[in-house]
């Protein structure tokens, strides 16, 4: 297993603290956008309510042909017959009949898991007995080419989890022992030779390793055992993510990682309070998260001002009294109400033009920040800046558009002659955003934009209004929303990268609407222009964070298509 992570420019320590365990720094500058390396899955279970959506052997989604329905059970769908024969000789073969149990979906999961990885456990250790037998002086295990996965690699690996077994809570020792004796109940477990307690301790291995397998929409489709992948630690502000293709994990860098460093990945949303997030990291994996957002941190102390901006959450349980208080309830909806009155008063055109970069346009620093100014004034800050601040090629030097055959930089001023002015920086972008964001009046009868309630509430409407049509609604909302994912997570995270193509479509059809509104009369080159930014922007995310073989990448090539072709025909 060192040899592979070695191969792979990564070096895995020791901390010598039970909870944290081992960690990976790298050994090389791995710039961003590299995928530093892939995980093989021991098992993988399909969600139930996706089960008809992507292959539930290799997870990719196809639509033509279609996926292909098991005619026995009627329960699992393939892609082609290759799927299925592997799916039916490492697992199906055993549970191919119809689902007629009544158990809690996450029970299932967790059982049909437990069944895969066992069967996977004694095949390999059959094997390595064979092979001993055999060869009684050579070492078992497939060798060779330490660049590749093997399954050795992978069951070393997935050996060497931790499953925090003595520190579980007494009803999930007693649920694993009760789906652990449930198992070995079955004809095929029985035969693998494993015992009680290795079964339990599995499920504990499980419930703190896991990940979500996510599709190109970063939707969750189904849930995988990842030993490689688990071996990386947590941070709320990772330099790396886990990304899916098919059912295979990888982790991407998503900024330039320096030798010598730790590279993390996020073990929850960032999109949630600190104290969710210890909450979370505490019931499933025991730990109190020390990370530069969770913590003051000497080199971005910054970034712990984030969560004093975003505020706390509302718990499930502040969520049920909402509802058994017909008073708060009313106040609940509205704030949706009163949200979506400031999005319809909002100009955008008057806005775009006071906040021009040219013109230093700044809210009334006695009053409090409404929606519309906060995003107009932050969005100059961060956009396109936090992308080019050390890539002064990806600004235009012109003034004006340059049509090309695609977008290869921002037409927004260089950062020195922007106004207000942009540090020269990422951390001093963003430690004066979040000081200036700190810096304004709050009223508690006015809706604080940049807490997370907020964010909630404008997530859901933008949305809303797309599902509607109100498409220029929905860009007000989805520039709102990208100032608080700025704060939030890093520049080329996927989930930031996915809302800039998100919010060039919603501009882009917002444009359309008006042009048809308005009987063809050319609009303002503000509006243009703003097409522009977030389609070069998607363009710059989405290759780092998704990659240039995805679907993603492919919309964005299609949108540029689409407005530099009726960019030549105006």
């Amino acid at each position: 297993m060192e040899n592979y992570l070695q191969h792979h420019k990564l070096v895995l320590h020791d901390s010598k603290d039970s909870i944290r365990g081992r960690f990976i720094k790298s050994n090389a500058t791995l710039p961003k956008g590299t995928e530093i390396i892939t995980s093989q899955p021991l098992g993988t279970v399909a969600l139930p309510q996706t089960l008809n959506e992507s292959c539930n052997y290799c997870f990719r989604k196809q639509t033509s042909p279609p996926l292909q329905r098991c005619s026995q059970c009627k329960n699992a769908y393939f892609c082609d017959m290759a799927c299925f024969k592997n799916a039916w000789l490492s697992y199906h073969q055993y549970v191919c009949k119809a689902n007629t149990t009544s158990r809690d979906a996450e029970d299932d999961m967790d059982l049909e898991m437990l069944e895969r990885v066992a069967l996977n456990i004694a095949r390999y250790r059959k094997r390595q007995k064979t092979n001993q037998q055999q060869q009684p002086n050579v070492v078992v295990g497939r060798g060779g080419d330490s660049s590749e996965e093997s399954v050795k690699i992978t069951m070393q690996a997935f050996f060497s989890l931790v499953g925090h077994d003595n520190l579980q809570q007494r009803h999930v020792k007693e649920k694993y022992t009760l789906l652990a004796s449930e198992a070995l109940k079955k004809p095929f477990i029985q035969q693998t030779g494993l015992k009680l307690d290795e079964l339990v301790h599995y499920l504990n291995v499980f419930k703190s390793n896991n990940f979500a397998i996510n599709d190109a929409d970063m939707f969750a489709i189904g849930e995988g055992t990842f030993p490689i992948a688990s071996l990386f630690n947590h941070s709320c502000r990772p330099n790396a993510v886990v990304m899916f293709e098919g059912a295979l994990a990888s982790i991407h860098a998503i900024e330039d990682i320096e030798p010598d460093t730790e590279i993390t990945i996020s073990y929850v949303d960032a999109a949630h309070s600190r104290s969710y997030r210890q909450k979370s990291l505490q019931e499933k994996y025991f730990f109190n998260c020390t990370c530069e957002r969770c913590c003051t941190s000497d080199a971005r102390p910054y970034l712990s001002l984030v969560d004093t901006l975003l505020g706390d959450e509302e718990s499930d349980w502040d969520r049920a009294q909402q509802l058994l208080s017909q008073h708060q309830k009313n106040n609940a909806m509205n704030k949706s109400t009163r949200i979506l009155q400031e999005i319809e008063d909002w100009d955008l055109l008057e806005m775009c033009k006071e906040y021009d970069r040219k013109s230093d346009g700044c809210p009334d620093p006695k009053k409090p920040l409404a929606i519309a100014n906060y995003t107009h004034y932050f969005i100059q800050f961060f956009a396109p800046y936090l992308l080019t601040w050390n890539q002064p090629e990806l600004h235009q030097q012109q003034v004006g558009l340059t049509l090309k055959t695609s977008l290869t930089d921002f037409d927004d001023p260089l950062p020195a002659f922007a106004k207000p002015a942009v540090q020269p920086t990422y951390d001093e972008i963003m430690k004066t955003a979040i000081d200036k964001m700190l810096s304004y009046p709050t009223d508690k009868d006015i809706i604080i934009p940049y807490r997370l309630d907020t964010l909630s509430v404008c997530s859901r409407l933008f949305y809303d209004e797309m599902a509607e049509g109100k498409w220029q609604n929905a860009v007000k909302l989805g520039m709102y929303v990208l100032i608080q994912y700025c704060l939030i997570y890093p520049p080329y995270h996927p989930m930031l990268a996915q809302h800039f193509l998100i919010l060039a479509k919603a501009c882009w059809n917002s444009i359309i609407q008006s042009e048809l509104i308005q009987d063809n009369k050319r609009l303002e080159k503000v509006y243009e222009r703003g097409v522009r930014r977030w389609i070069m922007s998607s363009k710059e995310t989405v290759a780092i964070a998704f990659g240039k073989h995805g679907k993603l990448w492919r919309e964005t090539l299609e949108l540029e298509w689409i407005f530099l072709r009726e960019q030549k025909l105006k």
